[in-house]
């Protein structure tokens, strides 16, 4: 989960349960850019996380010689 920082002027209520807060376009397409970029970033080492596994057993290996 994320936290994110919202200015307080962007408050339209609040209860218990949420928050509504009316924020401008401009910066939710913004968040959406840097979404898109994590989500790409994500699937970059993917496939290869059985490579990165065989290197750190291989790396602990040589560490308890």
């Amino acid at each position: 989960m994320a936290r994110i920082k919202i200015p307080k002027h962007y408050l339209v209520s609040e209860d218990e349960d949420s928050i509504t807060v009316d924020v401008p376009d401009s910066i939710l397409l913004r968040w959406k850019r840097d979404y898109e970029k994590i989500t790409k970033a994500k699937g970059i080492l993917k496939d290869k996380k059985e490579a990165i596994l065989t290197h750190l057993e291989t790396l602990r290996q040589e560490w308890d010689e």
